[in-house]
């Protein structure tokens, strides 16, 4: 069917509308003199509103907007370009890389399939059973996996399935809505237990690094801080789905039958798989270890291990040759994330440079306080609805700068509140732009309005739980206080 000439013209209207108006945000600020506010400030102010803008509409892909500090601060001189350009080669980007590699290593031997039915072998075929063991599986796995990673292996199995057993249109689905949408949030929920779980989590921890201690944030810490925190989100929304998900059939009869079928496809585990397994495990195994070996080998940090590990992927020789050649992980690269990340990065840093966040800061002191429980308030609901209408990676850009220099220009311990916001940044639920897991799920036509609908509930309920139990933590919990 032609798509209609007047939809299709209202659409690059408004295409158009959000394309200039990011830039045009930025010029005003630039050109308008503020009592007390510099040059540099009013132009950093202005490339995050563009930034954010960009980042909500979408003209561009979300890497494009991510290159916007480059050639904005060399132009108008926002920042120093050293520091602005050096945002795009961090060592959390070849984390994030080398992780990026041996995903792919699973990927390409079929290791994520294997892991991902493996975990529903004794689900049975109750329709809620399935729902909540879907949302468990791709919680798990999100903890030490990209959620986009997780989302994009789990979802296309949740759909095979549901077609094996008569469901094709998912739309108008209730349970097939309820089983993709269950993976999506998962991956969502279970995303902040380590930094391995996310690039959000890595920018925090660079933002931690960079802006607060000065030295290397452990991965230790974060879990043992931050796992426990994710444990209870997981809890709360396995209770939400157990209640709010409504399946149309209490069986989902033959799901037991074809997951059992496509394991048994896959046949005995091959070495390629093994060997894609060790070299994973022993890439995680350093990077939360490294207190054991941080003296006798300081400079290999977690995204060294992991890069070590993803040449050795490329060098390792199977029966069937290398474990993983370069052109099918090239191909299976996040290549944009790479670019966001590192927007994010340089973003912070010139909001830094300029004054930006400090002015930022300062205006929101008042709500503040003294760093309690308003404050926790503030800071997690400014945080959760910039999750759910820019991508997560994108609100951790903003709002943890932000976090940091409110509290330091309190005279604060601004860690507390940086954990607490960097576990809600990963908890989006409403619309696809707001994590890997919905955008999957969106792509693959499930009901947005469902989403929607329930995801906002969901947000509210966790953003809740969070604010309180965040509070209770920063003025109960010395050990919350330290990275």
């Amino acid at each position: 069917m032609s798509e209609n000439p007047e939809s299709s013209e209202r659409a690059r209207r408004v295409e158009l509308l959000h394309l200039l108006g990011g830039p045009l945000v930025f010029s005003l600020l630039l050109a308008t003199s503020l009592q007390g506010v510099s040059f540099e400030t009013r132009g950093a102010m202005g490339l995050l509103v563009w930034m954010a803008w960009w980042w909500i509409a979408r003209p561009v892909h979300l890497a494009v907007t991510g290159l916007l500090p480059l050639p904005v601060a060399a132009v108008f001189g926002l920042a120093p370009m050293d520091e602005v350009a050096t945002s795009y080669s961090q060592d959390t980007i070849l984390l994030l890389l080398g992780a990026n590699v041996l995903t792919s290593v699973w990927t390409r031997w079929g290791l994520d399939r294997r892991i991902g039915l493996a975990s529903l072998l004794g689900v049975g075929t109750s329709a809620r059973r399935q729902i909540l063991a879907w949302f468990l599986v791709s919680a798990a796995l999100s903890s030490v996996l990209p959620n986009t990673i997780v989302a994009a292996t789990l979802i296309p199995i949740v759909v095979a399935m549901l077609r094996s057993i008569g469901i094709e249109d998912l739309w108008n689905s209730r349970v097939g809505t309820a089983l993709v949408i269950a993976v999506a949030w998962g991956t969502s929920a279970g995303g902040a237990a380590t930094p391995l779980g996310g690039a959000p989590n890595l920018l925090t921890v660079g933002f931690i690094e960079e802006s607060i201690t000065g030295r290397e944030f452990l991965f230790l810490t974060w879990v043992t801080r931050l796992a426990p925190i994710t444990a209870v989100i997981v809890a709360v929304m396995f209770v939400f789905l157990r209640f709010a998900m409504q399946s149309e059939a209490a069986e989902l009869s033959g799901s037991r039958e074809f997951v059992q079928e496509e394991i048994r496809a896959l046949g005995p585990m091959r070495a390629e798989e093994k060997w894609g397994f060790a070299l994973f495990v022993v890439a995680a195994a350093l990077a939360f270890g490294r207190p054991l070996y941080a003296g006798a080998v300081p400079g290999l940090t977690p995204a060294f291990a992991f890069m070590a590990m993803a040449v050795a992927s490329f060098a390792i020789r199977t029966r069937k040759g290398p474990l993983i050649t370069w052109p099918f992980a090239q191909a299976h690269m996040y290549w944009g994330l790479f670019y966001l990340f590192a927007g994010g990065i340089a973003l912070g840093r010139i909001l830094g440079a300029s004054g930006a966040a400090q002015a930022f800061a300062n205006a929101l002191v008042p709500y503040a306080g003294e760093g309690g429980f308003m404050a926790v308030l503030v800071f997690s609901l400014l945080t959760m609805v910039l999750t759910q209408v820019t991508s997560n990676t994108a609100a951790i850009a903003i709002v943890v700068p932000v976090t940091i220099s409110t509290f330091q220009s309190l005279g604060l311990n601004p860690i507390p509140f940086v954990y607490i916001v960097s576990v809600i940044g990963n908890c989006g639920f409403i619309l696809p732009s707001s994590a890997g897991g919905p955008a999957v799920a969106a792509g693959y036509g499930v009901n947005l309005q469902t989403m929607a609908a329930k995801g906002l509930i969901a947000s509210l309920l966790v953003v809740a739980v969070l604010v309180a139990l965040g509070y209770a933590l920063a003025r109960w919990w010395p050990a919350f206080g330290i990275a």
